[in-house]
């Protein structure tokens, strides 16, 4: 499926909802770190049954190495729903794993 996701973004095709550009604005964060993190990432968490959207939370790295989690749904119709730097507080080192 990481495949698939990173096929969507490389075509452009997707589409980054207003929370998310808020979030990626409040955290600094530029549509080059998105598709990077997606590109250097890995799903960490799957969603099946989210509405209206089957989701997943990707956990990955920017082009400069910042950690980057970015929650999408799942092809055809790839939509950025939320985007931010993961805390060691609330996750386990290397940000795969929930505290």
């Amino acid at each position: 499926m990481i495949n698939e996701i990173k096929k969507y973004l490389s075509e452009g095709k997707f589409r980054i909802t207003d929370h998310a550009m808020e979030e990626m604005k409040d955290e600094g964060f530029v549509i080059q770190d998105l598709v990077g993190g997606v590109n250097k990432g890995e799903i960490i968490e799957n969603y099946p049954k989210t509405y209206p959207l089957p989701a997943c939370l990707i956990n990955g790295k920017t082009g400069k190495e910042r950690p980057i989690h970015i929650c999408l749904s799942l092809p055809p119709l790839v939509k950025i729903i939320t985007v931010y730097e993961p805390s060691i507080d609330r996750w386990k080192p290397g940000f795969r794993e929930r505290r």
